[in-house]
């Protein structure tokens, strides 16, 4: 009997209140990775949410290049990341990828499969901006026929209910061939839904953090 693997819809559900765009596969290549430790430490988002960033010791490529992210919210709940800085473009972005438990039991965690989520990147030795690539807004060129890139549809159940997500099943070159044409585009860092408030329209996707310590213990 095949048992149908669970698709993870990489946790970022503390960080906004909208849908993101996940894939698959990673966004990056192991040329396009970058490495800087001005963005190790303690940080607070503008949710009131702790990040904690430091170096991780060793991932699947056995190198020390990517970081650890914790996210501690103002409720208390704890998330862990895996996450890769690169560039494409002459842009810097993070692709985050969930890991240590995220099943209640060893039997429900064989049968989930995390995902990868895309965001871009600006950053100084004292702040950091992330902005999310907005899935409403794909979900939108691809109605149109304005975009064609590999993906599925899956119906996420959450607490309201069931709701429709999309799941990049494209591979990483094609993935970057899509970041390189859009990363540019303000549209797709913005919420369509909140078109009644420019400002929160703008920053419905965009996280603001500040670093509070240079200490990521």
């Amino acid at each position: 009997m095949k048992t149908k693997k669970i698709i993870l819809i990489a946790a970022t559900v503390f960080l906004l209140s909208g849908c993101f765009i996940k894939s698959l596969y990673p966004f990056y290549t192991e040329k396009d990775i970058v490495f800087d430790n001005s963005i190790i430490g303690t940080w607070m988002d503008n949710d009131s949410s702790k990040w904690i960033i430091k170096q991780h010791s060793k991932w699947m490529n056995g190198k020390a290049n990517s970081y650890q992210v914790g996210i501690v919210e103002k409720g208390g709940e704890k998330s862990t990341y895996n996450v890769h800085l690169f560039k494409l473009n002459n842009q810097l972005y993070l692709d985050f990828y969930p890991i240590g438990s995220i099943a209640a039991s060893s039997m429900a965690e064989e049968n989930i499969v995390a995902t990868h989520s895309l965001a871009k990147i600006t950053y100084t030795s004292k702040t950091i901006k992330v902005q999310w690539f907005n899935e409403m807004w794909m979900e939108q060129l691809l109605k149109q026929n304005k975009i064609r890139i590999k993906h599925e549809k899956l119906n996420v159940k959450d607490t309201g209910g069931y709701t429709s997500n999309y799941l990049l099943t494209a591979s990483t070159k094609d993935l970057q061939k899509f970041i390189i044409k859009y990363g540019n585009d303000s549209l797709a860092f913005k919420s369509i839904w909140e078109s009644d408030s420019k400002k929160r329209n703008e920053e419905a996707l965009t996280l603001n953090l500040k670093k509070i310590s240079n200490d990521a213990n």
